[in-house]
């Protein structure tokens, strides 16, 4: 009973040394990943401020439309364009 217990206690050591050895493989892998995580956290955080925020980005549009209003009616279509884009594959996917 001694000897199986030896046994299955160095299995055990040699299991949790292994587990550690990978898990410090992975941290050492996902280090690279980092910064671009963090970008994407930013990116995240920024478009969840402006989309909790309707009257800024009302605002925005306004002051952008009325300083350059050509390059607002091309945005315009190019966000119709895309908004019917989205619409469309939408349709598509939910078929």
């Amino acid at each position: 009973m001694n000897r199986r217990l030896v046994a299955i206690e160095t299995k055990r050591a040699r299991l949790l040394e292994r587990a550690a050895r990978e898990r410090e493989q992975l941290a050492q892998a996902l280090q690279s990943l980092a910064q671009p995580l963090a970008f994407a956290d930013r990116c995240v955080n920024a478009v969840r401020y402006v989309v909790s925020r309707p009257p800024l980005v009302a605002a925005a549009v306004f002051v952008f439309a009325l300083l350059r209003p050509r390059r607002a009616i091309k945005w315009a279509r190019r966000a119709f364009g895309l908004w019917q884009g989205y619409r469309w594959l939408t349709r598509k996917i939910a078929v």
